[in-house]
């Protein structure tokens, strides 16, 4: 499934370079969701929602210096949250 998503965002790159970050920041948003019903994870379905309407967002709004930065402190939010789960089972 990922390998058809890399095939999309390296097909994005060809076309529309400046678009490709928010493009490849969706595709990981998007293969959060199923770990949320794998691992039974509230964690995962909320930041897979909100990285993948958030990227678009920011990056059409900001560009993709903002984005990078913004996905950075979304993967370091989501491995606190990741984490306080886990020590709560």
């Amino acid at each position: 499934n990922q390998m058809l998503y890399l095939l999309i965002v390296m097909w994005i790159m060809n076309f529309a370079p400046e678009k490709m970050v928010i493009a490849y920041a969706m595709v990981f948003g998007g293969h959060l969701l199923p770990y949320s019903w794998l691992y039974k994870s509230k964690a995962y379905a909320i930041f897979s929602i909100a990285i993948t309407i958030g990227a678009l967002i920011v990056g059409l709004r900001f560009g993709e210096s903002v984005l990078a930065l913004v996905m950075v402190v979304t993967e370091i939010l989501l491995s606190v949250c990741l984490f306080t789960e886990l020590r709560k089972v």
